[in-house]
């Protein structure tokens, strides 16, 4: 069972606020508490359904998920505190909400060894069972503020504005050997990484420092305690340095996170987190005699970005997929001794017969650039999930302006027309962001559902121009 209670105190009743009158009108203050509970994760997910698949032999059948027979509601409790201001005759109302919601024996996915065949990709995987194992907790403020700045017989203007902070941590992981939510973005590759006290859905890869200049720079690469740093795949002695087979000139230089002296997957850490600081609202209404126009501005600030696209669409792996015209800076080798003939036999031994393929006579030509060289077989791990392709998904959005008239009904009675408007309508005129993808408001992820924030092609925010009437008669 569920339980709830709310009280509340209009303090603009009390004798003690009749002076105020004239400036508060209006004032209570609101105090919460209530449990609820959650079933939505779809249905007969406690069991296990079959799924038809093709082969060789014909069709065949297969379990689409592991069952759980156990499962229970997850429960919400959620503790608020309010305030309701009016001002001046109401011409100003301001409405503030503190908030804190616990969800207990959370509905999620059960985190299974890779040997059950649940990892990776959810259009490949067997859908690992769903259980209670996780606790969160929410917290935030919530501020809304209408003003009604003029108004006059001819001239209204009025402004609701809205303004929204969370913050978001896991508790705990219940029921479950695992100490983290991991999320992926195509198949098996971890893009986000929640461990218990900390934020839902950050951002999980390599932190990228630089770009390797030349083989001292790849020789001499020290991490904070001054020790030096095998790169993810070194030249050796059996393996001297190739352009195709070891980290060259102008790949990646990731930063050792763990300090133990060489770059491998320990290293990866988080890069950000998806959830905004805050989202906000910003609409304005103005009246003047049969005129009205709506403008409305909306936001967030602070949030990441996983340009999951850019990876195929900058990383220059292969030949065969067209490329972002960044690339155009790309890491470009160039000679350090022009004199140097070739081909020539090398102080190891080695043939070398193009200037490109001798490490100690190659630098990077632009060294301040950011995006590696074009490689296709990427040893280094040039398109691992990296703080490379994590931006700032902050924006400021026009996201509509609507202009409408309506005519006056003296001239709509001899037409037998009871009312007349015609208007105009445009959404998502402008962005402001400093995101390079298409559109800056992502969202949850369509492939996994422990991903927030990641934009794999998603289709962006159309911009339309609507233009049209309303007539009764």
């Amino acid at each position: 069972s569920f339980h709830s209670g709310a009280a509340s105190w209009r303090f603009t009743n009390e004798s003690f606020m009749e002076d105020l009158k004239s400036v508060i009108n209006n004032g209570k203050l609101r105090l919460g508490w209530g449990q609820t509970g959650n079933q939505s994760m779809g249905g007969y997910l406690w069991g296990a359904s079959i799924n038809k698949m093709e082969t060789g032999l014909g069709i065949a059948y297969r379990p689409s998920n592991i069952a759980n027979p156990y499962l229970q509601w997850e429960t919400q409790t959620q503790t608020n505190l309010g305030l309701d201001l009016g001002l001046l005759e109401n011409r100003i109302e301001l409405t503030v909400d503190l908030y804190k919601k616990v969800s207990a024996n959370m509905l999620m996915q059960v985190d299974l060894p890779s040997y059950m065949g649940s990892k990776g990709n959810t259009s490949s995987a067997l859908a690992a069972p769903w259980g209670n194992i996780g606790k969160l907790e929410n917290k935030g403020l919530e501020i809304a503020l209408t003003t009604h700045n003029i108004k006059s017989k001819d001239f209204q203007w009025d402004t609701e504005t809205q303004i929204s902070f969370n913050k978001n941590k896991l508790l705990g992981m219940t029921g479950t050997s695992a100490t983290a939510i991991e999320g992926y973005g195509q198949w098996i590759d971890v893009v986000s990484h929640t461990e218990i006290g900390q934020p839902l859905y950050n951002f999980y890869g390599y932190k990228v420092v630089g770009i390797y200049q030349d083989k001292a720079d790849i020789e001499n690469y020290t991490n904070s305690l001054g020790n030096k740093v095998t790169p993810k795949s070194p030249a050796t002695s059996t393996k001297p340095y190739s352009r195709t087979n070891t980290t060259y000139v102008g790949d990646l230089k990731y930063e050792d996170v763990n300090l133990d002296g060489k770059i491998d997957e320990n290293d990866r850490t988080n890069l950000g987190s998806p959830m905004p600081i805050f989202t906000f609202g910003f609409n304005n209404t103005f009246h003047y005699k049969n005129f009205d126009l709506n403008v409305f501005i909306n936001g967030s600030y602070g949030n990441k970005i996983l340009n999951y696209s850019a990876i195929n669409l900058s990383s220059m792996k292969s030949m065969w997929n067209n490329q972002l015209s960044l690339v155009t800076d790309r890491a470009r080798l160039t000679q350090i001794n022009t004199a140097q003939v070739y081909p020539y036999t090398n102080s190891t031994g080695v043939l070398v017969s193009n200037w490109f393929d001798d490490i100690d006579n190659v630098k990077v030509a632009n060294s301040g650039t950011s995006i590696p060289r074009a490689i296709q077989n990427d040893p280094n791990g040039n398109t691992d999930i990296s703080s490379r392709y994590i931006e700032d998904g902050s924006y400021v959005r026009l996201k509509n302006i609507s202009l409408g008239y309506n005519f006056d009904k003296k001239l709509l009675k001899p037409l037998h027309l009871e009312s007349l408007r015609i208007y105009a309508n445009i959404q998502n005129l402008y962005t402001l962001t400093k995101y390079t993808g298409f559109d800056p408001e992502v969202g949850a992820s369509t492939t996994s559902p422990n991903v927030y924030g990641s934009d794999n092609g998603r289709y962006p925010s159309p911009q339309i121009y609507t233009f049209g009437l309303n007539l009764s008669f």
